[in-house]
């Protein structure tokens, strides 16, 4: 019993601090109001993505449709909302992705995604740049692959910086 929790500890660390644990708790009461916002962002800024002509393709769960077969029907099931993560294929390459990523400037570039900030990164060259490139290609994590993790800020703000920087 001891062994598993010495290995669990390595993963999960040791115990939180007072401080963290008051943090988590205070921001636990916020939490579902912050949801909530993020994800009615997200349907936003997903359906301005779907239109515009530098994007090629958008990967949102709000964009299924019943023709998605399964997808649709385990998202109509399991899910309350879409959520707050998007991912698009910019049209172009990685020069593109990162002039896209660069022109950003309310939306920060990060690895680490889900704040309460809107947040960028291109995965193929960060979170996922250690995957083999065939597994990538099967996920479609490609040069041309944007993912932003939705905000609380005003979605007009989040929309009209990504505009500025489709179009810049």
């Amino acid at each position: 019993m001891l062994a598993r929790i010495k290995k669990l500890r390595t993963f999960l660390g040791n115990m939180a601090s007072p401080h963290t644990c008051w943090l988590l708790t205070r921001s636990l009461e916020t939490l579902k109001a912050r949801m909530d916002i993020q994800a009615t962002n997200a349907d936003k800024v997903a359906e301005f993505l779907s239109t515009h002509p530098k994007v090629e393709r958008v990967y949102f769960p709000g964009m299924l449709t019943e023709e998605d077969g399964m997808q649709y029907r385990i998202r109509q099931k399991q899910c309350l909302s879409n959520g707050g993560m998007i991912s698009f294929d910019i049209k172009g390459g990685e020069k593109e992705a990162f002039q896209f990523l660069n022109a950003l400037k309310l939306i920060k570039l990060a690895v680490s995604l889900g704040s309460t900030e809107s947040l960028a990164e291109h995965p193929a060259t960060m979170t996922h740049v250690d995957i083999e490139s065939p597994f990538k290609e099967q996920l479609r994590i490609t040069e041309k692959l944007i993912r932003i993790s939705i905000g609380i800020e005003n979605y007009e703000d989040i929309i009209a910086d990504i505009k500025q920087a489709l179009e810049g």
